[in-house]
């Protein structure tokens, strides 16, 4: 036993040598060595430089998508941490190690475990985190919790704390930050053109930084923003700026992320196959999990609308399933809207009617207007049968949260299934009205499928009166 504690004092001693001499070699460019900087000072007495290496190789291995590689030297730093003394720099090393796992954690879909590392370090980012780091927890927490079911007055609130903090101390870059968060919840709570306005300027502030990986993070949630809002153009440009920024980069999941979504914006526009072979070729990139989940969903989408009901209700309820093991309740909630379209389609009606009771409560309790305003819509579409009263008042609740988030595509549609239940009703003038207001709306905003089936629809009911 002693020879062994000998034997592990001496190899200690060899990797503190080994770590000393790569500082001294390279001193100059030590991201170089940073990955066996934390090999060997990892397994030395020298805790504080295990720790500060391990979080600087994490980074480096973040940049090129290493996940598992940058989780390990995350994770190492945090181990190491727990035996350190609680010092005041200890804590800040905590602080940081716990931010900068954020963004692989999101990528991995591991939202809600992250939500609770972030409040665990809550009381040490009060009390000795300086501003900038407060600033970063404020809009991590805020983003995140706004996925996985928080009201959204508690993640806006820590997203304007964020940017209050950023304006005070002068950081233009954590502003944009702060305001690129803030997009993403603002499309969560459903505030449209809010979202749209906090998040127009910061991809230009990210430019000038040269952080183009936040400037395309903005843009997916302008993107967001302008499709809930049936801007197809604006969805679309935002959409290419990723898609170019992916490649000149040559950045794996800036290509994939700005794909799918090119492809989402295609589909609810109604250009199906455009959108299809969107996210095909984003698929053809191995994306990793969390990515590869959204776009088949999105593809499955494309399907349903295509007419392959049956495989696209397949895809979605795949990725339905695994939003839900996620907790990423907005997302599932979203998607499941999707996915209800297509048991709608074919018949599957118990089903349907179960997955709309879960959606609308959570859109409820969560304070996901969009999301209740398309839900309801659809409750109004399942009961056009079997009860139309109920679905002539489900339509009125659906079209009225619609118009005042400003989601005109999904009014259009809300107004074109109220226009078949007038006409199943007898009311011909009435459902007419309705379908031209549909129209003029699918025209105004480009919606490529709904204008021609809509003109057709008009003019079979003014032929036969």
């Amino acid at each position: 036993m002693v020879y062994g504690g000998l034997l592990e004092r001496r190899r200690r001693q060899y990797h503190v040598a080994a770590g000393l001499g790569f500082e001294t070699l390279y001193a100059s460019r030590l991201d170089d060595v940073v990955e066996l900087l934390a090999y060997h000072f990892g397994r030395s007495g020298e805790s504080e430089k295990a720790v500060d290496y391990a979080i600087r190789a994490g980074e480096k291995a973040q940049k090129r998508w290493a996940t598992t590689e940058a989780l390990e030297l995350f994770e190492s730093a945090l181990k190491r941490l727990e035996t350190m003394e609680d010092s005041e720099a200890n804590r800040l090393r905590r602080v940081d190690t716990v931010l900068k796992q954020s963004e692989i954690k999101f990528a991995l879909g591991r939202h809600a475990e992250h939500v609770q590392a972030l409040e665990a370090i809550r009381e040490i980012v009060e009390t000795s985190a300086d501003p900038a780091r407060q600033a970063a927890w404020h809009c991590w927490t805020g983003f995140l919790h706004s996925l996985t079911g928080a009201r959204p007055e508690v993640p806006i609130a820590l997203c304007r704390k964020a940017v209050g903090i950023a304006e005070e101390e002068g950081f233009p870059e954590l502003r944009a930050f702060a305001e690129c968060c803030l997009t993403h919840v603002y499309v969560v709570s459903g505030e449209l053109r809010a979202a749209i306005e906090a998040g127009e300027r910061a991809p230009s502030v990210f430019e000038a930084h040269h952080n183009a990986w936040w400037a395309c993070r903005t843009l997916f949630g302008l993107s967001m923003a302008a499709n809930a809002l049936g801007e197809w153009s604006r969805g679309l440009e935002y959409c290419r700026r990723v898609v170019e920024y992916g490649r000149d980069l040559d950045d794996l999941r800036l290509k994939v992320v700005g794909l799918w979504r090119s492809g989402s914006t295609h589909i609810q526009r109604g250009a199906i196959a455009q959108g299809l072979q969107c996210c095909e070729d984003a698929l053809a990139l191995s994306p990793i999990a969390f990515d590869a989940v959204m776009t088949k969903a999105t593809h499955g989408y494309g399907l349903i609308k295509r007419g392959d009901v049956a495989e696209g209700v397949a895809q979605l309820e795949a990725g339905v399933t695994w939003f839900r093991q996620a907790n990423l309740q907005y997302t599932h909630a979203f998607s499941a809207l999707w996915l209800l379209e297509g048991f709608l389609r074919v018949g599957r009606h118990p089903e349907a009617r179960a997955l709309l009771e879960d959606v609308l409560a959570t859109a409820r309790d969560r304070g996901y207007r969009h999301v209740e305003g398309m839900a309801t819509c659809l409750l109004a579409e399942a009961l056009m049968v079997d009860d139309p009263g109920a679905a002539t008042r489900h339509f009125e609740t659906a079209i009225a949260l619609l118009e005042r988030v400003g989601a005109r595509n999904q009014v259009a549609n809300a107004l074109e299934k109220q226009a078949a239940l007038r006409r199943a009703g007898g009311d011909v003038s009435g459902a007419q009205a309705l379908l031209q207001r549909a129209l003029d709306l699918f025209e105004t905003l480009g919606t490529l499928d709904a204008i021609d089936r809509v003109r057709a629809s008009l003019d079979r009911q003014r032929s036969t009166g």
